[in-house]
């Protein structure tokens, strides 16, 4: 199981999330990261990228069944495992 940055997705491809991790974040991405797993997005959600922006960030990405725009910074401290096929989950 490789694990990469929810960032590293491009459009249109998808993984699942395996671990958030606050140990290095500050106050400020703590809350958002808090925030964001209220809104659902938790270990084995499936995301999707749906968009990204013209200089890189945010990125959009499909999370439940809404999309989210995220900073590179709040992004890159979720891993997910990249998943090939689209209909899993």
């Amino acid at each position: 199981m490789s694990l990469t940055p929810l960032f590293t997705l491009s459009p249109d491809e998808s993984g699942i999330v395996k671990t958030i991790q606050t140990d290095n974040a500050s106050t400020a991405q703590q809350q958002t990261i808090k925030r964001l797993m209220d809104l659902g997005l938790i270990e084995n959600t499936k995301v999707t990228c749906v968009g990204v922006s013209a200089f890189g960030s945010p990125r959009a990405f499909l999370i439940r069944g809404a999309v989210l725009a995220l900073r590179k910074e709040e992004a890159s401290l979720i891993l997910v495992e990249k998943i090939k096929d689209k209909s899993v989950l």
